[in-house]
């Protein structure tokens, strides 16, 4: 393929069911040409829609849609693109056009139109490498987690559902409306509940966070070690900071280079309903109870299964997970400067403890 025909082709692969998409469908299809367009309606759709694009030798693929989406293009891509020399492999791009928007949101995305509109008329695109958690399957996705992170993501959806035609909408689709789902719907869900008891094992060297006179700081940890065994309603791994809506659950995801946040919280969730803003929100939230650790792969069990999500979306109850940093990130692109924490650092951000 002609590199310089490559250059500035551009496909638009968009998630038909979802629901900022569908709304915006008419401008959509006015900014994009139809060439270009694709909407999809399930994983066959977009898997033979990536075929085409491939296909047709774009340079770059711009997913809308949310973070499900964008991580099911990565995947279907991944899996594509592997007989492909890797400059034929086109590098993705985000349009906020989901509810979550974590990718899109530390890309920098802006704006769906003004994105597109940039796009379309040349604008130098951002090289970024984003790192990758790999689960058992050989599926990629840049958080993932089990425990009750799930359920409250399911319950803001429903607040933001009730209030949608409010004139208190945007009021209920902040950091209160979350807060207001977890009191009112996920917490006298969970009381009375017993608490799940789960293992945390890596069999790669590890890091343990702990807050040291007011300073995050390291503890190595050799291989094979058990990281933790006890009561925890929530397990979660990132590589990237934030989840959906900016909360920043994975402060830690990118201190060290090639290893992903894991964190393990045992606290009261009433705690955590109390504290999540401004710190929980922020990322600056620490807690005797709450275990963070820098890993390259840690096997979950639970005696019980619990709500996993994956990249935002629910895939049911497990009770034995296994998560890897993967071998390689992902080349996508930004229109502006990246959210800073998408850069690597050249060296560890944080000393390990003598």
């Amino acid at each position: 393929m002609d590199l310089k025909y490559r250059k500035n082709k551009v496909a638009f692969l968009l998630n038909a069911n979802a629901k900022h998409v569908m709304a915006q469908k008419k401008i959509l299809s006015e900014l994009i040409p139809a060439q270009d367009l694709y909407f999809s309606k399930n994983l066959n759709e977009a898997q033979t829609m990536i075929s085409e694009i491939l296909n047709k030798g774009y340079r770059y693929i711009f997913s809308g849609g949310g973070d499900g989406t964008a991580v099911s293009v990565i995947n279907l891509l991944n899996k594509s693109a592997k007989k492909l020399p890797e400059n034929n492999i086109p590098l993705i791009g985000m349009l906020r056009l989901g509810t979550g928007n974590a990718l899109a949101r530390v890309l920098g995305a802006r704006k769906p139109e003004d994105d597109i509109k940039a796009v379309l008329s040349g604008r130098h695109l951002k090289p970024v490498a984003v790192s990758m958690i790999e689960t058992e399957t050989g599926l990629l996705t840049p958080f993932a987690g089990i425990g009750y992170d799930g359920e409250l993501m399911n319950d803001f959806e429903a607040v933001k559902k009730i209030f949608s035609q409010s004139p208190l909408k945007k009021f209920f689709t902040s950091f209160v409306g979350f807060t207001i789902a977890g009191f009112c719907k996920t917490l006298p869900r969970q009381a009375g509940r017993k608490l799940p008891l789960v293992k945390a094992k890596s069999s790669k060297p590890a890091y343990r966070i702990i807050r040291n006179k007011n300073k995050d700081e390291e503890i190595y940890l050799k291989e094979g070690l058990e990281l933790y065994q006890g009561i925890a309603p929530l397990i979660c791994v990132g590589t990237i900071p934030s989840l959906g809506y900016g909360i920043k659950m994975f402060p830690f995801a990118q201190k060290r280079p090639g290893y992903m946040h894991l964190r393990i919280s045992a606290v009261p969730l009433a705690t955590c309903l109390s504290h999540f803003y401004p710190s929980i929100w922020q990322g600056s939230f620490r807690h005797p109870e709450l275990y963070d650790f820098l890993v390259k792969d840690v096997t979950i069990e639970s005696n019980e299964g619990l709500p996993y999500q994956f990249a935002g979306d629910a895939m049911g109850y497990q009770n034995k997970l296994f998560f890897k940093i993967s071998d390689s990130p992902i080349n996508m692109v930004s229109l502006y400067s990246p959210d800073k924490n998408m850069h690597f650092p050249s060296e560890a951000l944080l000393m390990p403890l003598k």
